[in-house]
């Protein structure tokens, strides 16, 4: 379990144990949506805030349009857990995809090589406190207690 705003996790190229990406989540908690039109989340709609870099050597596990080698944190790669530690159906809704009015504050839905990236990925998950998961090749991955203090 990794602690919020610590050591940053990392990904490396698998040739040379170099690190080629390397990301910390420095806070999970509660969101209000304020978009005009923001649909109901089923349960609590939570912001984990991640700082993101990649090297100009990254090569993520996703090809996207064509393109290989990219990542993406978009709701889809992550899990919910109640602190009962039952797996939430899904974390992604529609709440998510439209809760806040500044959507500038949200990562881009996916990334590649030698890019710095700050922003929100938002989850609707049905329990006030647990963990998250975040998962981007369905290799194993990451997880976090929410919220943070």
């Amino acid at each position: 379990m990794k602690e919020i705003g610590q050591t940053a996790s990392q990904l490396t190229d698998p040739n040379s144990d170099v690190p080629t990406m390397t990301f910390k989540v420095t806070s999970i908690q509660p969101i209000t949506c304020d978009a005009t039109y923001a649909t109901q989340p089923t349960g609590t709609i939570i912001g984990i805030n991640l700082e993101i870099s990649t090297t100009s050597n990254f090569s993520g596990p996703l090809i996207v349009d064509g393109q290989e080698g990219m990542i993406s944190f978009s709701p889809y790669h992550w899990k919910g857990y109640a602190a009962n530690g039952t797996r939430m159906n899904k974390v992604d809704s529609p709440a998510v995809q439209g809760c806040l009015s500044d959507e500038s504050k949200l990562l881009p839905s996916y990334m590649g090589k030698g890019e710095q990236l700050n922003g929100l990925v938002l989850l609707d998950v049905t329990s006030p406190t647990g963990e998250v998961s975040y998962d981007p090749s369905g290799g194993g991955g990451w997880v976090w207690k929410y919220p943070s203090a």
